[in-house]
């Protein structure tokens, strides 16, 4: 590679022995020597949150190790500002233990303070649910001015790729050739079953935020955060012209709704970005690599997880790949008669959630590099909203 190329990360441009070094950590956790300089760098891939480079490494004997540095440059995010899977990966692969009474507070505070480090798991000590290892990460945004993270590779394609590209959408099961269905309907048992995995790694209680685990002083009563949350999302909306005229009916349906919420339910590992577009497959098989995608992760409900599964992952294919999912997710859950009610409930939160940040990216002017078609505009959301406040 041209050694004067330039990388964008947010605002800054970084020579490519620039980019090398924030990723010098981790090559010497995976064992690349200090002087390697990537063969490959693709990128940046942009979303609205991150800017993100994959480095590919000669690690000897014919051997390419690859990386993913991913560096959080949008001033909208709304969540902590770590890395957040230097907590998750130990709760994972069983390093935190998450029950009372085994120091889980002092566990986590350890974590907190630690500003820079890695977790690379282990044949011996494998995650719940195959995911990428994080062989660095960097909060303290002097060497740039964004905290940033590099993983590992996991090889393939995205799930929405891998359906993209035999279009299937808009399909019945019937018009799809037999051995693309079967490879789908497998794929999607398979995410339902790690799902369901996930939902396994239950927590003490219920936090506003992932930096409060463990502290019982901070431990709060779901309902209420869950309400208090939305309400706040419905008052932030009241900026917004287009959306105003329909809050009304929007509170009226949450006020009625709230009846399906227990007053207490059980506290999990809530991916928060739990659909195609971060499950990983074999580009010919179709069979699931891993997950990724972990940086927004929050402790809440099963009924959650559901949300952007339906909206993003489901909503568009044939009814028999979501049995397919359903059916993955039950080997170890089960889904009661007021699950997919309660879902609607947290999918109307969601929509405003999302409404709101859409118009806040426009009010500050913050454009995204690539536009991402699985977003729609904002007006769009206002529709989803409607449809569901109104049966």
């Amino acid at each position: 590679m041209a050694a004067s190329q330039a990388f964008t990360v947010g605002k800054a441009s970084l020579a490519l022995k620039d980019l090398d070094a924030l990723v010098a950590p981790a090559k010497k956790e995976a064992g690349i020597p200090a002087s390697a300089l990537p063969m490959h760098v693709k990128g940046p891939f942009d979303g609205k949150i991150n800017s993100i480079y994959r480095l590919t490494y000669d690690a000897g004997a014919g051997c390419p190790v690859t990386f993913i540095f991913r560096a959080r440059i949008s001033e909208a995010f709304r969540y902590e500002a770590i890395v957040k899977e230097k907590i998750l990966f130990p709760i994972l692969d069983g390093t935190i233990n998450l029950h009372a009474g085994t120091g889980l507070r002092s566990q986590v505070e350890q974590l907190l303070a630690a500003r820079t480090g890695s977790h690379v798991f282990s044949a011996n000590k494998p995650p719940a649910v195959p995911v990428q290892s994080l062989y660095h990460y960097d909060e303290t945004c002097k060497r740039i001015p964004h905290l940033y993270s590099v993983m590992g590779f996991l090889p393939g394609i995205s799930l929405y790729e891998y359906i993209d590209a035999r279009g299937v959408k808009h399909k019945k099961l019937a018009d799809i050739p037999a051995p693309v269905a079967r490879v789908l309907q497998a794929a999607f048992t398979d995410v339902g079953e790690a799902m369901a995995k996930i939902h396994a790694i239950e927590f003490p209680a219920f936090y506003n935020s992932i930096t409060d685990i463990g502290d019982d002083a901070k431990a709060v009563n779901w309902k209420q955060l869950f309400a208090a949350r939305t309400e706040q999302l419905m008052d932030e909306a009241t900026r917004w012209p287009a959306i105003k005229p329909y809050l009304v009916d929007f509170r009226r349906y949450f006020k009625d709704s709230m009846a399906l919420i227990p007053e207490h339910d059980v506290p999990v590992l809530f991916h928060n970005d739990f659909q195609p577009q971060n499950f990983i497959v074999d580009e010919m098989s179709g069979k699931v690599a891993g997950f990724i995608d972990f940086d927004n992760w929050q402790v809440g409900v099963r009924e959650q997880e559901f949300v952007k599964m339906q909206y993003w992952g489901l909503r568009d294919l044939d009814p028999a790949f979501e049995q397919a999912f359903l059916a993955g997710y039950r080997k170890h859950h089960a889904i009661g008669k007021d699950f997919l009610a309660r879902v609607d409930v947290y999918k109307s939160s969601w929509f405003l959630l999302v409404y709101n940040f859409e118009m806040s990216k426009i009010a500050k002017n913050e454009a995204n590099i690539t536009v991402d078609k699985r977003f729609p505009a904002a007006e769009k959301y206002i529709e989803e909203i409607k449809r569901i406040v109104n049966g």
